[in-house]
């Protein structure tokens, strides 16, 4: 009964596997089947080659598959609504391997170009006749051409605005701060709006670095420090911008000080101004204020009445409390 069964499966398998190949064996040699083959025998030949033989099989597999796609995208058009696709499979395709890699990246110079290739790619077969032979469109296909053409040179310009504005909001992350109400180019995304400027990040770094220089330090060395702040301010400055990485917009960045005095102690204002590209005229800042009161703190000390007997006595030291960064403003 066993053996049987199996009979009946064995003939059905051999029977869809006739029925598959009937439909995906081309009918004649000169096929976008074969071509399709070929790329897949080619892929699988290219596995076991090395170095220049490995790079040449790879090359001709892409070629027997850009060839077989665009074949099959013309005799059995790919549309949406009535707009045939196939010219853009087979740019996307030639895109690829012009310009991609095996690690599956696409450079952007591939996407700018794939819309305009593409477009020359669907008005090709207009350029030539039923030989083969070079010849001028017809009168009534040319504002087709013109139009198909100039709209897709228009989206790769689009593509293009759109890489070249990531490369600046890289190099200049504060420009997503700024406001685009007048501008229907950028949108303004509650996630740009909360994105850390660079010279907050920079003052978060120096407030720790205040903290370590001052604080518990004598009041009296405090006290020195703040009559000629200039050289140690710079130096925390400079520390703190080494621990973010470096971009293009750290040139528009300047940072300022103000002390001033308070009730206990005195006030100790960082401010970062915003000199780079915005849309106001007024430069933006943010700043940091940090309160930098006197504290008492006993210490042990050797009794001066009393010889090998120790004393408690109060010493003023520094206290450093520094409030959150400000918002983004501009000077009115």
């Amino acid at each position: 009964m066993a053996s049987i069964l199996d009979f009946f499966i064995f003939k059905y398998l051999i029977n869809t596997f006739k029925e598959l190949w009937k439909n995906l064996a081309p009918t004649r040699a000169y096929s976008w089947k074969t071509f399709i083959y070929l790329s897949f025998f080619s892929w699988l030949m290219s596995l076991l080659a090395t170095d220049l033989v490995h790079g040449i099989i790879t090359h001709c597999a892409w070629i027997f598959l850009i060839i077989g796609v665009s074949w099959a995208t013309t005799e059995n058009p790919f549309k949406i609504g009535k707009i045939p696709i196939g010219p853009w499979i087979t740019g996307a395709l030639i895109c690829m391997f012009l310009f991609g890699d095996w690690t599956g990246s696409i450079p952007p110079i591939a996407l700018i170009i794939w819309p305009t290739l593409s477009s020359v790619i669907a008005v090709f077969p207009t350029f030539f006749d039923e030989r083969i032979k070079l010849k001028v469109p017809a009168p009534q296909f040319r504002q087709n051409i013109i139009i198909l053409i100039g709209s897709n040179m228009v989206i790769s310009c689009w593509i293009q605005f759109y890489f070249v504005a990531q490369d600046w909001f890289e190099q200049y992350p504060t420009l997503l701060s700024d406001h685009f109400g007048k501008t229907t180019m950028v949108s303004d995304s509650e996630s740009q709006q909360t994105r850390l400027l660079r010279g907050t990040v920079v003052l978060e770094f120096m407030e720790p670095l205040l903290v370590q220089e001052l604080e518990n330090k004598s009041w009296s060395e405090v006290e020195k420090w703040l009559l000629e702040p200039q050289p140690r301010i710079e130096a925390i400055r400079a520390e703190a911008v080494k621990k973010v990485p470096k971009v293009e917009e750290d040139f528009w960045w300047r940072y300022t000080y103000n002390i001033g005095s308070i009730n206990s102690g005195y006030n100790l204002q960082l401010r970062a101004v915003w000199q780079g590209p915005r849309s106001q005229t007024e430069a933006y800042y943010v700043e940091k204020n940090c309160q930098i009161t006197q504290s008492y703190q006993p210490i042990v000390t050797q009794s001066s009445a009393t010889p090998g007997q120790t004393a408690v006595q109060n010493i003023a030291v520094a206290k450093v409390n520094c409030q959150p960064i400000s918002e983004l403003k501009s000077y009115e």
